[in-house]
This record gives C-alpha cells, sequence and structure tokens, in this order.
C-alpha cells in the first residue's frame, strides 16, 4: 500500500549489490558530498545532482522536480534511468493521483512498496515496482520533489530510506544556493540591461532593437554548436551571448546629444567621437568588473563593446583588428547588428527588405564580416524572419 511518512533516510535492490561491499557506497557518499560543496552553482548542476544520488544509491531511477510558481506545477529539471521520460514533463499540482504531488502538498516522503498492488496512481515509468518521493524542503517550505525508483518490489527498507532521506537534505542546500544565485543574476542582469536600454533610449530608437539583437546572437551561435572549429561556442557562450548582445552600444551614454542625435551628415570630428563609443563602452564595463568583480555577460559585453566595429578586413575601429583576432563573440553581434539596423525602420531611413539586407551582407563578407559566419547566418533566413516578427519596433 502507498503510505505517507514523516522523513527518516540509499535503497537497496540487484544493483546496489552488485556495486560490492558498503564501502564502495562510502565512497560514493564522500564523492558526492564533496562535489555538493565544490560544484557549480547554476542550473547545469542539477543533473549532476541526479547523477551523483543515483551512484550513491545504485537505483534503477532518480529524478528531480522543482515547484515553478507561475505554472503551479512540477517541472522536471534532470533524471537518470527514465529513458523514455519526457524531459519537458510537469505535473500540475492539482493533480493528486501523481506521488510527486502529494509528497510535494503533504511535505511528507511517499512510499510504494508494490505499484502493481496500488490503482490509480501514476508513475514515470511502467518498469517501476517500487517508489519513493521525497519533499525538498527549503527555508520558504517546500521547493521540489526527488525520486527513487526500483523495478523490484520492497526495494526500499527503512535503513535505505533513512539513507535517501539523508541526501535529500544535502541536496536541498545546494539547490537552495542554486535558487539564490539564480535570484541574484537575473538581479544583476536587469540593472545591467536598463543601463543598455538607457544608451537606446538616447539614440531614439529603442523599439524590440534590444530584444531582437540578443534573438539573432542566440540564433547564430546556436547554429556553431558542436560545429567543428567552434569549441568555445558551448551552452553557457550561448547563453551568454544572448543576453550581453544588449551591451555593445552602451558607450552611448556617453556620446553628447548634439553629435548622437544630429540628423544631418556628421563632420569628420563628430564621426571621431562617435567612435570613442567602443572604447568608452568598454572602459564602463571593464570599470564595474574591476569594482564589483568578473561576470560573464560584463566581461563578453567589454568584449562585443570594444570590437563590434572591427570590421574582418582590418579597415574598421577603433584597433584596425584583423580576422580571427577579432573575439568571435563581437564577429557574431556585428552581423546580427547590421542585418538588423538594416531591415528596421529609423527616422533617417526606411526599411529594407530581407532580400536586399542579405544581399548587402553577402556582398560584405570577407571585407566587413566573417565569412563562414555570414554563410551560416543567411542559410535560413525565415528563421530570421520570424525573429524580426517575434520583437516588432
Amino acid at each position: 500500500m502507498a503510505h505517507i511518512a514523516g522523513p527518516t533516510t540509499p535503497i537497496r535492490n540487484d544493483n546496489a549489490a552488485k556495486r560490492g561491499p558498503d564501502v564502495e557506497r562510502l565512497l560514493a557518499l564522500q564523492a558526492f558530498n564533496a562535489r555538493m560543496v565544490c560544484m557549480t552553482v547554476d542550473e547545469t548542476s542539477y543533473q549532476e545532482v541526479v547523477n551523483g544520488v543515483w551512484k550513491v544509491m545504485g537505483c534503477d531511477f532518480c529524478s528531480l522536480f522543482l515547484h515553478d510558481e507561475q505554472t503551479r506545477s512540477l517541472k522536471l529539471v534532470a533524471s537518470v534511468g527514465y529513458e523514455e521520460l519526457d524531459p519537458e514533463l510537469s505535473i500540475s499540482l492539482a493533480d493528486s493521483a501523481s506521488m510527486h504531488i502529494q509528497a510535494f502538498t503533504e511535505e511528507y516522503l511517499v512510499h510504494v512498496d508494490d505499484l502493481t498492488d496500488q490503482f490509480g496512481i501514476k508513475t514515470l515509468s511502467a518498469e517501476l515496482r517500487s517508489s519513493l518521493a521525497m519533499p525538498i524542503i527549503a527555508n520558504s517550505g517546500p521547493v521540489g520533489v526527488f525520486d527513487f525508483g526500483s523495478r523490484e518490489a520492497g526495494a526500499f527498507s527503512p535503513s535505505e530510506i533513512s539513507m535517501c532521506s539523508m541526501l535529500v537534505d544535502q541536496m536541498s542546500y545546494s539547490l537552495e544556493n542554486i535558487r539564490l544565485v539564480n535570484e541574484l543574476s537575473r538581479s544583476r542582469d536587469a540593472v545591467i540591461r536598463g543601463m543598455a536600454l538607457l544608451a537606446e533610449i538616447r539614440d531614439s530608437h529603442i523599439g524590440g532593437h534590444l530584444n531582437r539583437i540578443c534573438a539573432y546572437s542566440k540564433y547564430l551561435s546556436e547554429q556553431l554548436l558542436d560545429r567543428p572549429g567552434y569549441g568555445e561556442v558551448t551552452p553557457s557562450f550561448i547563453d551568454t551571448i544572448a543576453r550581453s548582445a544588449a551591451l555593445h552600444d552602451v558607450g552611448k551614454v556617453g556620446i553628447p546629444d548634439a553629435i548622437l542625435l544630429k540628423p544631418g551628415k556628421l563632420t569628420g570630428p563628430e564621426f571621431e567621437v562617435i567612435k570613442s563609443h567602443t572604447t568608452m563602452g568598454a572602459e564602463l564595463l571593464e570599470g564595474l568588473m574591476k569594482d564589483y568583480g568578473e561576470y560573464g555577460m560584463i566581461t563578453m559585453g567589454a568584449e562585443m563593446a570594444i570590437a563590434h566595429h572591427e570590421k574582418w578586413d582590418g579597415s574598421g575601429y577603433p584597433n584596425g583588428t584583423t580576422g580571427m583576432d577579432i573575439p568571435l563573440s563581437a564577429r557574431i553581434l556585428t552581423i546580427c547588428d547590421v542585418y538588423d539596423a538594416l531591415t528596421s525602420r529609423r527616422v533617417y531611413k526606411d526599411a529594407w527588405s530581407a532580400e536586399d539586407t542579405i544581399s548587402n551582407i553577402r556582398e560584405n563578407s570577407g571585407k566587413q564580416f566573417d565569412p563562414e559566419l555570414v554563410k551560416i547566418f543567411l542559410a535560413r533566413p525565415a528563421d530570421l524572419e520570424k525573429i524580426q516578427a517575434l520583437y516588432p519596433d
């Protein structure tokens, strides 16, 4: 029978037995504890947490669900063993037939010795015979559920349940750290993006420009993932450029209105002032890092601020950097920025058609732009038009 019990404590089944004597479990537990202390505190750590618990317990299945307040559901964030499980799985808090929801709402563990004897209980796999769902409790209350599963009935003895409970307690501290770091990062990103928006407001064309620039940069970076020659492009790189692309023109806050907003053609000296927004932007962001510490979004933002007007052939500014010496983030941003500028309406020009814009960028491939990135960016024009439609002016 399914029953709810107070928190008590790896799981015993054939898999655990095959791993050898208890000393192996202790070593695995020691490794797990050490990893919890020094692991990277971000959302990529969820799978690492689940893998660590699974190795200690030696059970057939493990999964981690976290509470989503907006959708009032538990969302799957990591799992092991559930080969057919939908990675986008979400369980509504109104689903009373779910063990996970019972554990979360009651804030107690839910243990089923033999699922074949139970009717009306929803399971994550038809292979499950016994299952244990434990709430993850933080200072603010329940934040998620961790489950352990076995293909054998009666796999969870009292001592195994006690070990599971201990692991979930340890895990709760790490998950709370991840949550707090994410909240801090979102707040910091909001302040930094506000600074970028201030520069755009002064340049009189806010609209969806920042959102499109970030979306185009993310799109092009995603096309480079796992492509030979682009080893620096990782999921973390993609996430960072999607946020930091908004900072490329932040240096415009230091350009006088008389020059920045001048409707006519700029004089030579005036254009030199405009060009200085690249170095001013980089200096501003580097100053933030010097005062408040390194942060990936600001680091890449400074990189793009200084180099987004450099050209592949070396004719750009401020340093005349050429080819592959231009940071990849800036080479990506340059294409995206020009594409958006040409396809957008401004007070001094009408929007170009997608066809004319693509033709212009191709003509400048190998001159202004990285030719390989141009090919990749323009390979699927319909995708670019979807992004433009998603963030209209």
